[in-house]
């Protein structure tokens, strides 16, 4: 979750070099660039009801390039998926990663953003090539954040990202005919006006959108309603009791955005929805996370029944399986919980996580045993 970069000082803006035309980078290279990671496919059950689809895609900067690169490289999971007949029209419904939609802040600009070695740099050069707009926004736009800087990119970038996300989205649940929970993108307090998302001035905030299997983007917004301490520094958190839910074919759905998972009082919101699904979209950095020892909740309070001797002791997997969703997920009315994880490698960050699931109120085994394979596919019958 930890992915955007502390710095004390962005750029010099009087040594900056205004450049007046984007180079971006040749399809042949980007073709060449994107991940072609081996995937991995978990199948449970079997039935003719419908079946919900866990999807970790494995990504890079390149992903991003071009709103067609992105839709390439999540397509190739959605025909694996179809190619193994675990795609019922109309009847499946595809769960994505937190943040899968974020990294589109980058997409359409100059090739030296993609072949910049640090997120730092990457972010200077898109200062540089978006000056006159950054500037503006920075000068001119409300500010509801301490960290101005991260609301300024997101803000002057915002409405290029809600297009696009909602053409690649609405595009691959329409081509599949498949609900899509499309994980996450930060946007400034966005809205579905006429059935097009559409960012406000208001403050940023992490949200996810239910794509119908025509295609169409459902009004109802999850906002994320805890954001650990270093996204409150530019995101506003959401109210608990207005997470909305979705009908999907296989019943009511309730989404937990990442560290939403851990606190006691969303569960009780899960319950209040009598949601028989529950998605969990998470994002965990670095690569090494799963393996240092857990902090405790960060940005609030440990619950009353967090156990003290715990923090330092266990390890970040051993935390997500005590206080996130297998631990804390109790209503029976839930037939099936799963929580995916975004992984890649984007500049010098590396994200990773093993998917979680509790099916029919028990927990599931993630098979995959080697840690090499990059992208993940894992379908539920309901």
């Amino acid at each position: 979750m930890r992915f955007f970069v502390s710095f004390s000082i962005l750029l010099s803006l009087g040594t900056v070099t205004i450049h007046c035309k984007k180079q971006t980078l040749e399809y042949s290279v980007l073709l060449e660039a994107i991940p072609k990671p081996n995937i991995f496919f978990q199948k449970e059950g079997k039935g003719k009801r419908g079946t919900v689809i866990g999807i970790e895609p494995y990504v890079n900067q390149f992903s991003y390039a071009t709103e067609e690169s992105l839709y390439l490289s999540l397509k190739e999971y959605f025909q694996m998926a179809k190619d193994n007949e675990v795609i019922f029209v109309d009847r499946s419904v595809v769960i994505l990663p937190e943040y899968i939609g974020t990294w589109l802040v980058v997409t359409a600009e100059d090739q030296s953003i993609f072949v910049s070695g640090t997120i730092l740099e990457a972010i200077e050069q898109l200062v540089k090539h978006n000056l006159g707009s950054f500037l503006w926004y920075y000068l001119f736009s409300n500010s509801y954040a301490s960290d101005h800087l991260k609301e300024t990119l997101f803000r002057m970038k915002a409405w290029q990202m809600s297009d696009r996300y909602q053409s690649i989205f609405s595009r691959l649940a329409l081509e599949y005919r498949v609900a899509i929970l499309a994980g996450s993108i930060v946007l400034p307090h966005p809205k579905v006006v006429e059935g097009k998302i559409t960012p406000t001035d208001g403050p940023l905030e992490n949200v996810s959108f239910y794509f119908h299997p025509d295609g169409r983007v459902d009004e109802k917004i999850v906002r994320k309603l805890f954001p650990i301490a270093d996204e409150k520094e530019f995101l506003l958190e959401g109210k608990t009791d207005e997470n909305p839910t979705f009908r999907t074919p296989l019943g009511k759905l309730y989404t937990m955005v990442c560290a939403d998972s851990w606190f006691p009082e969303v569960y009780k919101e899960l319950t209040h929805s009598e949601a028989e699904i529950l998605a969990v979209p998470s994002f965990v950095s670095p690569a090494d996370a799963w393996q240092t020892k857990w902090k405790g909740y960060s940005g609030y309070a440990n619950p009353k029944d967090v156990v003290t001797k715990d923090i330092g002791t266990i390890t970040e997997k051993t935390a997500w399986k005590k206080y996130s969703m297998l631990g804390r997920l109790k209503d029976p009315n839930v037939k099936l919980g799963i929580n995916v994880f975004f992984r890649g490698e984007l500049w010098d960050l590396s994200a990773s996580g093993d998917a979680f699931f509790q099916w029919m109120g028990k927990p599931v085994n993630n098979l995959v045993k080697d840690q090499k394979i990059q992208g993940r596919l894992y379908a539920f019958y309901l």
